[in-house]
């Protein structure tokens, strides 16, 4: 990676969407092309690209990542208040399903992703610089457990790979990315190094159909690809007119147009990439909550 390499999408090209979104940090798209995303208040928005930003529900405290199951349920881990992982309906409804273990409490809730066996994971970033970050599971009957301490270097996003092998995880102070391998019962292991991004702070994944990864990163401002042999700049902004600290990022289903959060602003961005984003797993999911919060 070369700091003076041509991003391949221009920032001309790049579409600001939702002007008002309250600095989000973690985003998903439906099936039907809805946008799922968060505010630092708290607020949790849901509606259509092209249509107006409109808030549903509220959670007690900050939203970050976002994953969404096949009902059109969303998930999402919350941090700086009533930490952990909960359920939203596309209705407002809003219920809490994990604090962690009895032996490890949840401490930076951070990403959550579905496994091809139907589990959810969710990481659980630790203390910057500590080495201190986890990978718990929630399984369809509520249980949780602590499934990877491996990727301990801030763990942040995740995705599954587009054959349901591999697991990507964002490890924000190695910095760059390390994989797992996915076992049939959902187990993971075989922790290796994919790719580093020195001077970078990246924080959110995802793969392309055919394999490519992209990488975004709350610094520098920038939206990276890795091929398995190369990192590219895919879009940078040192003005941050269009992209300004992108975080969590997720394709349209079935496009390769790409959508970035902005934590540092209020706006999120769209983007072609060229190639179209891999599918997600979106099984169908109704673990029990364990009470206690509702809109």
């Amino acid at each position: 990676m070369s700091e003076t390499e041509a991003a391949t999408v221009s920032n001309e090209a790049i579409d600001l969407l939702w002007h008002g979104v309250d600095h989000t940090e973690g985003l998903a798209i439906d099936v039907d092309s809805a946008v799922w995303c968060g505010g630092e208040e708290g607020q949790i928005y849901r509606a259509p690209l092209a249509a107006k930003l409109k808030q549903i529900a509220e959670v007690p405290g900050r939203p970050l990542g976002f994953a969404l199951d096949g009902s059109g349920d969303a998930y999402c881990c919350v941090f700086l208040g009533d930490n952990g992982l909960y359920r939203i309906t596309k209705d407002g409804q809003v219920e809490l399903l994990s604090v962690g273990t009895p032996g490890r409490a949840v401490h930076t809730p951070n990403f959550p992703a579905f496994l091809p066996t139907g589990q959810l994971l969710f990481t659980d970033s630790g203390d910057w610089g500590d080495a201190s970050g986890c990978i718990y599971a929630l399984d369809g009957d509520g249980g949780t457990s602590v499934v990877d301490e491996s990727c301990a270097e801030f763990p942040n996003a995740l995705a599954v790979s587009p054959d349901s092998v591999t697991l990507a995880v964002v490890e924000s102070t190695l910095p760059g990315v390390s994989l797992l391998t996915i076992g049939s019962d959902g187990s993971l292991s075989d922790r290796r190094t994919y790719c580093k991004l020195p001077g970078t702070i990246p924080d959110g994944v995802a793969w392309g159909r055919d394999g490519q990864l992209l990488i975004s990163c709350w610094a520098p401002d920038a939206i990276y690809s890795f091929d398995g042999d190369r990192v590219s700049t895919v879009a940078r902004d040192d003005t941050r007119f269009v992209l300004n600290q992108p975080t969590n990022i997720a394709f349209v289903p079935g496009t390769s147009r790409l959508v970035a959060a902005n934590i540092g602003d209020r706006f999120l961005s769209a983007l072609d990439v060229g190639f179209v984003g891999a599918d997600l797993h979106r099984p169908r999911f109704t673990p029990p909550g364990l009470g206690g919060v509702a809109n």
